[in-house]
């Protein structure tokens, strides 16, 4: 706006004014500064403006989790129905106990998991009254705020489904311990074995990291045992996508020889060959609504909770083990 008015030879007031729609200035300076407006190309900061005013209209999702297509659905969701309502979205990674930049500049928060088990972080905008939501977190009674979806649930009906096709030798590649969706999925595991009458192999259990890296060590692990597992449930579609990576080095045919089964189902399952069998988080939608509920945390009473619906997913990778 210095420029504009330097450049039309008006005051700095002048040009607010007309840049607002305010009266009582000349029909003639109003062209001229316009003209300038044109030709210098500006462009209104419109987060700027909102501070000035004392109305932040900037949401933050803070995050730390490795998985790059998880965070991907996060994203879309997320910018999706922050644009439709005319807010910016800033997505800012956070190590554990880390402090955020700008709380208190913010309109509200959207925290990703493990995040939503950070309490440092609660209390920092907690602090600087920002209002915040939590994703895929373990509801504790009276909480607000949360988004979610019955990840025990949906691992148990992953489980159905290979027990189903007769495997009984079934490895799980669990997630990180910081994460609860980590002991969801583990607890959905284990109960399905115990449901169909079978015992729980620890040996066949694996501990990654929900990245595709950790998805390589843990499954070499698994494939190197004698006998070697029928079927490979992982927590996650990254480190599903490594078990297929090491059956393939290992000359192991999927889904002939190993079953392989993943969680998410984030763009990733449909692009690895052959195509992952998964459990459909609706990751891209419980972050719309996320964000929602933020909103309504700022006009009216904001609903508790949000459950969202899972879905089992068969492609190709899972298939009855050979005799």
């Amino acid at each position: 706006m210095v420029d504009v008015a330097r450049e039309a030879g008006v005051s700095f007031k002048t040009v607010s004014r007309v840049l607002n729609g305010e009266p009582n200035v000349r029909s003639e300076t109003r062209i001229r500064v316009m003209e300038v407006v044109a030709r210098l190309g500006y462009r209104a900061n419109q987060h700027a403006r909102n501070l000035r005013a004392g109305q932040s209209r900037l949401i933050g999702v803070f995050y730390s989790n490795p998985s790059r297509n998880y965070l991907g659905e996060i994203q879309i969701g997320a910018l999706q129905r922050g644009n439709a309502e005319g807010f910016s979205i800033a997505f800012e990674h956070l190590e554990e106990g880390g402090p955020p930049r700008g709380g208190a500049a913010l309109a509200g928060a959207v925290l990703i998991p493990p995040l939503t088990e950070d309490q440092a972080l609660m209390a920092s905008l907690m602090e600087a009254g920002t209002p915040f939501v939590r994703l895929s977190h373990t509801l504790a009674e009276g909480e607000v705020g949360h988004v979610t979806m019955d990840d025990e649930a949906a691992a148990q009906e992953m489980m159905r489904h290979l027990i189903g096709l007769g495997h009984r030798r079934i490895a799980f590649i669990a997630g990180p311990l910081s994460h609860p969706q980590s002991h969801l999925r583990e607890a959905g595991y284990r109960a399905s074995l115990a449901a169909a009458g079978l015992s729980v192999d620890e040996s066949l259990i694996a501990r990654g990291a929900f990245d595709y890296e950790s998805g390589l060590s843990a499954a070499t692990g698994l494939l190197g045992r004698n006998p070697c597992p029928t079927a490979i449930f992982a927590s996650n579609d990254d480190m599903a996508a490594a078990v297929l990576a090491v059956a393939f080095r290992s000359g192991l045919r999927v889904p002939q020889q190993l079953s392989v089964a993943g969680f998410d189902d984030t763009p990733l399952a449909s692009v690895v060959y052959p195509a992952l069998t998964t459990i459909s988080q609706p990751s891209r939608e419980m972050a719309s609504v996320a964000v929602g509920m933020l909103l309504d945390k700022r006009t009216s009473e904001s609903p508790e909770k949000a459950i969202l619906p899972y879905r089992l997913v068969v492609r190709e990778t899972t298939a009855a083990p050979e005799v």
